[in-house]
């Protein structure tokens, strides 16, 4: 017979215990499931979508010259507020202002010339009515006069035109506005439809211009409301409205993207031209609304499956163990990026069944 000591029998004791636990431990199933729940709230559903952009002088005015020529002066500069009819620009115009006197001689002397013809033509036909001269005396006497008044139409155009060249030569502001670039300066040279300065009747409207994703413009619309930033202020909100969705696709890079323009206010001049921004376009918002968080609807515990176009969620029952919880049959409203609203079969303050912990 074996006869054991106090110190064997203690380690044989141990040992035992170690294999039961790890015998537990192995024929255990998993830890005890916590249920997580947040409450139904009212709160403002939204969907949207981000996306980026550059802001934009709205409405600018480009003033173009009309002539060509050497420029003698710039009576502006960059960031200066000029009222319509204001000088800019003025060109040099020393030759121009000899054409003019050259013509204005012309035109005077070919108008004398149309005075005596006209005289001679009058003479002629009343000698004519006295049968005094022939027919041709009287018709060459016409053509006469007609070659005289041809001539002087064409010195009027000259002259016209040589004036009309000389005011052009003095360039004002076509509206009253802000100096956004002066693209030329003194005794530049230009020719006609040259870029001189760029004009914004204000900058306390913005036109934003955002670029959509394809796969969003579907959803983009005209008066949707558009929130975004800019990195020169982080903190601070602007806000503005969808006013054009244009259909011409943007290739770049391979993506295809839809222009948007978006009207956007700047009563505090903090926005400028150039500016890049990060947006968020309102697709489509609600209110008020009961609303849980989109979780809701990717929790389930009973591992079941909706029939249909049914809608669950589980709710809270107030029972304690293992589970605490109803399944509830629900009509949803809008999905949002965050919430969804729901119609029928919540109220505010029922708590919702959001996630599922497995306690190790």
């Amino acid at each position: 017979m074996w006869r054991f000591g106090k110190k064997t029998t203690g380690i044989a004791i141990a040992v035992i215990t170690v294999l039961i636990i790890i015998i537990v431990k192995s024929c255990g199933g998993k830890g005890e499931k916590i249920y997580i729940y947040e409450k139904a709230v009212k709160a403002d559903v939204k969907r949207t979508i981000t996306v980026t952009g550059e802001l934009e002088v709205m409405n600018p005015v480009t003033v173009l010259s009309k002539t060509s020529g050497i420029i003698e002066g710039i009576y502006t500069d960059f960031n200066l507020n000029v009222s319509k009819g204001q000088l800019l620009v003025k060109l040099g115009s020393i030759d121009l202002e000899q054409r003019v006197m050259k013509t204005a001689s012309l035109i005077e002397g070919s108008r004398l010339q149309v005075e005596a013809a006209q005289r001679e033509l009058e003479g002629k036909r009343n000698l004519y009515a006295d049968n005094l001269i022939s027919k041709r005396a009287m018709e060459q006497a016409e053509l006469e006069y007609n070659v005289v008044v041809s001539r002087y139409k064409q010195v009027k155009i000259d002259y016209d035109m040589a004036v009309r060249q000389r005011e052009y030569t003095r360039i004002y502001s076509p509206i009253s506005g802000l100096v956004i670039a002066v693209y030329k300066k003194k005794d530049d040279p230009i020719g006609e439809n040259t870029k001189l300065i760029m004009l914004a009747p204000t900058l306390k409207k913005m036109n934003l211009v955002i670029n959509i994703d394809e796969s969003d413009i579907g959803n983009v619309k005209n008066g949707q409301q558009v929130q975004f930033t800019v990195s020169a202020y982080p903190e601070k909100k602007f806000y503005g409205t969808i006013s054009q969705v244009r259909i011409n696709p943007v290739k770049s890079g391979g993506l295809v993207t839809y222009e948007a323009m978006v009207i956007c206010e700047n009563e505090e001049l903090m926005l400028k031209p150039g500016m890049t921004v990060t947006a968020t376009v309102i697709i489509e918002e609600k209110k008020g609304v009961i609303a849980v968080s989109n979780q809701a609807f990717m929790v389930n515990p009973e591992k079941s499956e909706a029939k249909g176009q049914d809608k669950f969620l589980f709710k809270r029952d107030g029972v304690i163990g293992s589970k605490s919880y109803k399944k509830i049959k629900v009509k949803k409203g809008l999905t949002g990026d965050m919430h969804t609203e729901i119609i029928e079969g919540v109220k505010v303050n029922d708590e919702i069944m959001t996630k599922i912990k497995e306690e190790k």
